[in-house]
C-alpha cells in the first residue's frame, strides 16, 4: 500500500482478506524501529517505536462489530505485558464509546461501560 506523504505503512489483514488493522506514520516523522507484533487473523498490531528517545507503543485493534466490548479486554489482557503508560491505544473500537460518537437515540448498555472503564 502507498500513500502519497505516508510511507511508513505497517499493516496486518486477516486470513480471510476481509478486514484488518493498520497504522500509517507520517513520513518525516522520525521514528525507530524496535519491535512490531502481530497475530495472524487481522485483528491487531503493536508497534514499538523510539521517538524523541522515547519509547511508544502504537495499538490498533480490530473487532467485530457484535462482539467489541467483550472482546477488547480479552485482547488487552492477552498483550498486557506489552504496553504500559506508553501506550496509545488507536482505532475505533466498533462501538460508540462516548457521547460525541453516537446518536442521541443510543444507549449505552454495560458492556460499552465496561469498555470504557477497561480502557481508561
Amino acid at each position: 500500500m502507498r500513500l502519497k506523504g505516508w510511507e511508513k505503512i505497517t499493516m496486518q489483514i486477516g486470513m480471510k482478506k476481509k478486514a484488518g488493522v493498520a497504522i500509517i506514520i507520517f513520513e518525516k516523522t522520525d521514528f525507530k524501529m524496535k519491535a512490531t507484533t502481530r497475530d495472524n487473523r487481522g485483528d491487531y498490531i503493536i508497534l514499538k517505536r523510539s521517538i524523541q528517545k522515547e519509547d511508544i507503543s502504537l495499538v490498533n485493534i480490530y473487532t467485530p462489530n457484535i462482539e467489541a466490548p467483550k472482546y477488547i479486554p480479552i485482547l488487552l489482557e492477552d498483550f498486557k505485558g506489552e504496553i504500559d503508560r506508553n501506550t496509545v491505544n488507536v482505532g475505533n473500537f466498533n462501538t460508540p464509546l462516548t457521547s460525541l460518537d453516537r446518536s442521541p437515540r443510543y444507549k449505552f448498555n454495560k458492556e460499552t461501560e465496561t469498555l470504557n472503564g477497561t480502557l481508561e
